[in-house]
């Protein structure tokens, strides 16, 4: 469960679900790791 309700509650939602959707999680992750962090 997230607080939404803050900035970093959103996020972390936002990511979870779209980590776990089967239409974009494939790409989704793909995209993280390209990611310079």
């Amino acid at each position: 469960r997230y607080d939404c309700g803050s900035k970093l509650g959103y996020l972390k939602a936002t990511l979870q679900f779209a980590l776990k959707h089967p239409e974009v999680k494939d790409d989704f992750r793909a995209y993280l790791s390209s990611l310079e962090l």
